[in-house]
């Protein structure tokens, strides 16, 4: 069933008097406070495998939201039919529950196969017969014998409730890294001119071991031709791992891995680099960059970005990776001799999601991790990062951002 959209109004005059003044709202529990560290999720000592990975979140805030309620997911392998879990804080991130378990098509079976490199997206616009405020699932569904990659995309209706599902966005060969295999890997989404994209690492190409490509929709059903985002012409490069965020200066930023690159074979051997353009589809005639810091540090593997416009008058860009607790920083709009290599306050963890939370005055981050990749005892957990210098200019200031009590 379909939810009729809604219009969210502040204050409704049904006669000429004007409206009484609202009395002042209270504070949010991020207005007030930071945590360093919540375990979201930590596998039963039941599981035969006790491995997490690949950590998303969502803030919801395009249906009426008035609230910082998020949702994460994450990827692992549960005993019997495989599920990718919904889990719900209320609170900004200190406290979560089990929403919901999302069964994809094409991970079918009673066991085995997997749900991998999920991604919550909230639609900020109406696309097709979906509503603003839809929320979308996408990931990776493998069957139980491992033979084929399937990028499916489902949608909730209720805010995470149960999802339905939409359409299969693209299919692959079975899992397998190596370069002559045809596998696809690692989906995200964003909208941009009225269009959905999802954006995939793509080996299916002969003439690259792989590259990083997207399919654009208008209706979540019907998906457009492959577009190339970065395509090397040296085959055994693997670009992976796209994310893109906009920034203040209506461009948009697009980091990535580069697999097999010898720029830095042995402290940097999936060295990030990053794209700017006017569109988030016209990546591919862009200039790479390498991501360097003013250290000499190159940021490598599994770059997660977010733009902010607290920091300065430029706003920031906060950089993660899956080789440094530290974060890369960059308040030029990607200048690539302005990055800043800065603590982060958490622990290095595989392809660390950042998100920028709601009244903080786009200070804080939200940086959940979904622990080391291939590790055989991890956890999920969140904790906040304060990007340094001033609070957004876009967003008044409502004081100091102290510790939370009782969070660690």
């Amino acid at each position: 069933m379909i939810i009729p959209y809604v219009v969210c109004f502040a204050a409704l005059v049904l006669t000429g008097a004007a409206a009484p003044p609202h009395p002042p709202s209270p504070l949010s529990p991020l207005d007030r406070c930071v945590f360093d560290n919540a375990t979201i999720f930590s596998p039963p000592s039941s599981w035969t495998s006790k491995s997490t990975s690949y950590a998303r979140t969502v803030v919801l805030s395009q249906d009426c939201e008035d609230d910082p309620v998020l949702l994460a997911s994450w990827s692992f392998s549960t005993p019997g039919r495989p599920y990718t879990p919904i889990y719900q804080s209320n609170d900004g991130g200190r406290t979560w529950s089990d929403l919901a378990h999302v069964f994809f098509s094409a991970a079918s079976g009673p066991s085995g196969g997997g749900i991998w490199q999920t991604f919550l997206y909230e639609l900020p616009q109406n696309i097709g017969r979906y509503p603003k405020g839809t929320i979308l699932l996408t990931g990776n569904a493998i069957p139980s014998n491992f033979s084929s990659t399937n990028i499916q995309l489902y949608a909730s209706l209720d805010r995470g409730r149960s999802f339905e599902f939409v359409s299969t966005v693209a299919t692959g060969g079975g899992p397998n890294t190596t370069n002559g295999a045809t596998p696809i890997w690692e989906p995200m989404i964003l909208t941009h001119d009225g269009q959905v994209g999802v954006f995939y690492s793509y080996s299916r190409d002969p003439k690259h071991g792989q590259k990083l490509a997207h399919q654009t929709s208008r209706d979540l059903l019907n998906w457009g031709p492959v577009v190339n985002d970065a395509a090397y012409a040296n085959y055994t490069l693997r670009p992976g791992m796209t994310t893109i965020a906009r920034m203040g200066n209506g461009k948009f930023i697009f980091s990535y891995e580069l697999a097999l690159s010898t720029i830095d074979p042995v402290d940097a051997p999936y060295a990030t680099h990053y794209r700017i353009a006017d569109s988030p589809f016209e990546f591919d005639s862009a200039t790479p960059y390498l991501l360097k810091a003013t250290d000499g540090t190159i940021s490598s593997a599994g770059p997660q970005t977010v733009w902010t416009s607290a920091g300065g008058p430029k706003g920031t860009i906060v950089t993660s990776d899956s080789t440094y607790d530290e974060l890369f920083i960059n308040r030029e709009y990607g200048h690539p001799d302005a990055w800043i290599r800065v603590p982060s306050g958490h622990g290095v963890g595989y392809t660390r999601f950042l998100q920028v939370m709601p009244n903080t005055q786009e200070k804080v981050i939200l940086l959940t991790n979904g622990g080391m990749y291939g590790r055989p005892n991890t956890m999920v957990t969140t904790g906040d990062y304060v990007v340094p210098g001033p609070g957004s200019p876009e967003h008044p200031s409502r004081g100091p951002l102290p510790k939370c009590r009782g969070t660690n």
